[in-house]
């Protein structure tokens, strides 16, 4: 079962699940300046891609115009084990509008990832040593 925590951003995009019954083995996470007058001046997540144990991937969520292309960064994150390694905790960072980053630490390796911009209201999701599944 997957425990959903609070919607985060909105106006400037759609709202996304993309479930699997399998543990999440990788995250792919592009983040840059927002598109705009309004959020220029914000570093925020662009788009996300997730591959699940056994390889497969999801589509690409998330949207960059192809003028900003070349400004924007991509970092990625392994889960050890094969996705096995549960999630201590995990927190998106955003407001109504955009989404600025992603952060959390893994249970048993303590691994730590963070991805975006410093901006933003912290939105805690339900983590509590599950396995990333979505």
């Amino acid at each position: 079962m997957v425990n959903c925590g609070p919607t985060i951003g909105g106006n400037g995009g759609s709202e996304f699940k993309s479930f699997r019954e399998r543990p999440v083995e990788q995250l792919d996470v592009w983040y840059g300046n927002g598109s705009g007058d309004d959020f220029n001046k914000y570093t925020i997540l662009r788009g996300i891609k997730i591959r699940w144990a056994g390889g497969e991937q999801s589509r690409d969520i998330g949207h960059c115009p192809e003028k900003e292309e070349r400004g924007v960064l991509h970092t990625s994150f392994d889960f050890e084990r094969n996705g096995n390694d549960p999630l201590e905790w995990m927190d998106i960072y955003g407001s109504a509008s955009r989404v600025d980053s992603l952060r959390l630490v893994t249970k048993d390796e303590k691994d730590h990832f963070e991805a975006g911009g410093v901006g933003g209201d912290k939105c805690v999701q339900p983590a509590n040593g599950a396995v990333f599944d979505h």
